[in-house]
């Protein structure tokens, strides 16, 4: 125990000093947000501390202070993979929420798709996602309404288009409106920082892969889950056609499929999983090409 501390109290200081004298000096002022957020979470009070980073955030426009807020969220995400960081209660309507930031990797192409997916009883009227303070990420969303196997939930799944970058770090607010009598709305505060995953994927040949392990795998956070998905692209939408997860004893190959004959988009992804209290904050690396089926094509299960 005195250990942890002590690499606690280590880690602590060397988030605080990595900053510019902006940061420094805000940290000495006992009164500065910044130095109450570095506090409490030394102190053990990761609710306050995600509160209070919200506040520093509101308030910040110095990189080097919000840098230093996104290292210290990182840290603090480790201890419980982040579900001790916020109580907030998302209303009995809404379900399996998650917000996804993805980067997709093609034959001389690279990019990037924000995604928030929820269940819902409730129809949804409209869904935005703002970086603080006014800066809509979801504009023009494509918006996915499917059957679940509860009659009265539907998956809903807003997405943006391509983009160039990946959605950058920072505060986040979250609105979802429901389309009834009182249009109801749930808003949350969401901080997105550096992710920090442990696998990747990347081409061998047509249709093999090789994964790489990049980092150690936390035990209080989700395996990293690897998904292989088959897609027909038709009348510019992507329909699945098949697909198969794993959290261990990942393939490097594809499986026996039972697809028919035919021209398809071959995807294979890293989702790594941690959490702001109920919601999941996911980090996606997708790789995917074209792929031909053949009458006399067979493809080995691993």
């Amino acid at each position: 125990m005195i250990k942890r501390k002590i690499a606690t109290v280590i880690g602590f200081f060397c988030l605080v000093f990595m900053g510019t004298n902006v940061a420094a000096k805000d940290w000495f002022n006992e009164q500065s947000a910044l130095y109450s957020a570095h506090k409490q979470f030394l102190e053990g009070d990761s609710l306050k501390g995600f509160e209070t980073a919200i506040e520093v955030l509101q308030s910040s426009t110095d990189n080097n202070v919000n840098h230093n807020i996104d290292k210290l969220i990182g840290a603090a995400s480790t201890k419980n993979c982040g579900r001790d960081l916020s109580t907030i209660v998302i209303p009995n309507w809404l379900n399996s929420l998650s917000v996804q930031r993805m980067i997709i990797q093609s034959p001389g192409r690279l990019h990037h798709r924000l995604l928030v997916q929820f269940d819902s009883k409730k129809t949804i009227s409209s869904l935005s996602f703002i970086k603080w303070p006014d800066e809509e990420q979801l504009t023009n969303p494509s918006i996915s309404i499917t059957p679940t196997q509860d009659e009265i939930v539907k998956q809903y799944v807003y997405a943006s288009e391509s983009l160039n970058n990946r959605v950058k770090n920072g505060l986040y607010k979250l609105i979802i409106t429901a389309d009834d009598k009182e249009s109801t709305k749930w808003e949350s505060w969401i901080i997105l920082n550096t992710p920090k995953t442990e696998m990747t994927v990347s081409w061998l040949g047509k249709d093999k892969w090789k994964t790489t392990q990049t980092g150690l795998l936390k035990s209080n956070c989700p395996l990293p889950e690897m998904a292989i998905g088959i897609y027909d692209h038709q009348d510019s939408e992507y329909i699945k056609l098949w697909e198969k997860f794993y959290d261990e004893q990942f393939p490097q190959s594809l499986p026996k499929t039972n697809v028919l004959p035919g021209s398809y988009i071959l995807s294979v992804s890293f989702n790594h999983k941690r959490f702001q209290g109920p919601i999941s904050i996911q980090e996606i690396q997708a790789i995917t090409k074209v792929i031909n089926f053949d009458v006399t094509e067979t493809v080995e299960s691993n």
